[in-house]
């Protein structure tokens, strides 16, 4: 307990003026700016590849807009790799469709030929793009290991030993996430003069790789809105329930509203600063709202014991005293949390910064609304209600 006790509710109207003011703020920010979704919840495309030669984001997008793909968004990867590493967001109608052999997926490999600058040789496959599924089907249909289909072995030892092949030819470069700098390169480990001459004659090493392609369609994307929606309500109801059943139905109340709090203005940060909602940011958002409720629930324990214990003092100074007994051990969690978060948002990439940037901002509104917003609505509650003094 701390020597000396801050008033916290004496300026409950001060902070409630505040937080009134940060969530009006934000609902105009989400409104106004809105949100920008990520293409799980818009449909589209996401393609993570690295090129040999060193291009900049700028000729990248103008070679997509020049395209038609006046929707791109380019991120830069960093990395230890000595090439550049790009995620390029393709959203709505542009990214569709993105199956190999489809329209749209045509279009695209055309634009990043374009920016690796290369030329490809035609009826030739790139080594450094293939993967092995890929590769290992067209090894199996061009049937280069001239393995007998009638033999005793069967047709699935001979499909293991085309995979096993496929894996062979670019184990080095999914090893090192890195390119084959020529055909050479990526066949020198093969024993099979057939397959080795198949290979040198049928792929070329080209400028760049796909690291990785997500695609969405708009059906998936309306699924997963709802689906994002629906866990963040239901988590709300459950947690109503919970605290309503574990302590009284207007703790619950003042702890839902918290949790509302955080999220509006976590919400209107999002907005605010252009961060993109992704799936992960869903689970970040969870993170909070569970993050938020144990501080919560920490002060109220603390609260429904002093009332048995504190019988002969009112209900204000027994919040205050509650609060002040618990702000160590809020600070120090939040504290060390917070600083786990910063280091993720600072040094976790882009894959951690849309995870980490909800967080970062709902630790800080968490521990302040568990502070200043849940335990003066319960009081209101109560004296306004159960007319308790």
């Amino acid at each position: 307990m701390l020597k000396k006790e801050i008033n916290f509710m004496g300026v409950r109207y001060i902070a409630i003026t505040i937080s009134m003011i940060f969530i009006i703020g934000s609902i105009i920010a989400i409104l106004t700016l809105g949100i920008q979704k990520g293409v799980q919840f818009v449909g589209g495309t996401e393609i993570q590849v690295k090129f040999k030669n060193n291009v900049t984001i700028d000729e990248i997008r103008k070679l997509f807009v020049e395209s038609g793909f006046k929707h791109v968004q380019i991120v830069q990867v960093k990395t230890e790799s000595k090439y550049p590493e790009y995620i390029i967001k393709i959203k709505g109608k542009e990214g569709d469709e993105t199956s190999v052999g489809s329209i749209v997926a045509k279009r695209i490999s055309k634009v990043l030929v374009k920016v690796a600058k290369e030329n490809a040789p035609s009826g030739k496959h790139d080594i450094n793009k293939v993967s092995k599924t890929d590769l290992a089907d067209i090894l199996r249909k061009a049937n280069v290991l001239k393995l007998d289909k009638l033999a005793t072995v069967g047709v699935e030892k001979d499909k293991d030993q085309y995979s096993q092949l496929a894996q062979e030819i670019i184990k080095e470069r999914t090893a090192k996430n890195d390119f084959f700098n020529s055909v050479d390169e990526a066949v020198k480990n093969i024993k099979n003069e057939d397959v080795k001459n198949f290979i040198k004659d049928n792929f070329y090493a080209g400028n760049y790789i796909i690291l990785k392609v997500d695609t969405f369609s708009p059906s998936i994307s309306v699924e997963q809105t709802e689906k994002a929606v629906t866990a963040i309500v239901m988590a709300l109801i459950a947690i109503l329930i919970y605290v309503a059943i574990r302590f009284k139905f207007d703790y619950a109340v003042g702890a839902i509203l918290a949790l509302v709090h955080d999220v509006i203005i976590t919400l209107g940060f999002f907005s605010i600063f252009k961060q993109e909602f992704t799936l992960p940011v869903v689970a970040a958002f969870l993170t909070i709202v569970g993050y938020s409720l144990n501080d919560t629930i920490v002060v109220f324990d603390r609260i429904r014991e002093n009332i048995k214990l504190m019988k002969n003092k009112k209900l204000f100074d027994i919040i205050n005293i509650s609060i002040n007994q618990t702000l160590s051990r809020t600070l120090l969690t939040s504290l060390t949390t917070l600083f786990v978060v910063v280091v993720l948002f600072l040094f976790g990439g882009v894959a951690l910064k849309g995870f980490s940037f909800p967080l970062l901002v709902g630790i800080i509104v968490g521990t302040y609304s568990s502070i200043y917003i849940a335990s003066p609505i319960f009081y209101f509650i109560e004296q306004k209600v159960y007319k308790v003094k």
